[in-house]
């Protein structure tokens, strides 16, 4: 049983790294500077789905972790998974609010920027 909970591990952990990466590059390719446009809001829900269920398959991870420490207590998978993921959510939780961080970052307005270019500026060859 333990080979497959290490098969089971590499799996898990693999996706975990891919759907946690995909959810923080989704929302982070959205933020430009240029554009002066917020990050869509449906573009933050898919990053935050694809972020907890990186979280979940992380929660699997350590699940398999657990279940070789705890041979001789015989504890259902259920617990095992439940326990996992309060230690995932207590030391990685905050990882699911990183899209609406990014999409409660205001870009500067770019009037504000076409005003300021537009004011002279006064010189000593001027006046």
């Amino acid at each position: 049983m333990s080979e497959y909970l290490n098969y089971i591990q590499l799996i898990s952990g693999i996706f975990a790294a891919g759907f946690i990466f995909a959810g923080i590059f989704i929302s982070a390719k959205k933020l430009n500077p240029e554009k002066y446009e917020k990050i869509p809001v449906k573009t933050t829900v898919i990053s935050t789905i694809l972020i907890i269920a990186g979280l979940l398959c992380y929660t699997m991870v350590k699940t398999c972790t657990n279940s070789t420490i705890v041979t001789e207590e015989h504890y259902e998978l259920g617990t095992l998974y439940f326990a996992s993921l309060e230690e995932v959510v207590k030391l990685f939780g905050f990882i699911v609010f990183l899209p609406l961080l990014f999409r409660l970052f205001k870009p500067k307005s770019q009037k504000r920027d076409q005003i300021e270019e537009d004011i002279p500026v006064e010189t000593e060859e001027n006046i």
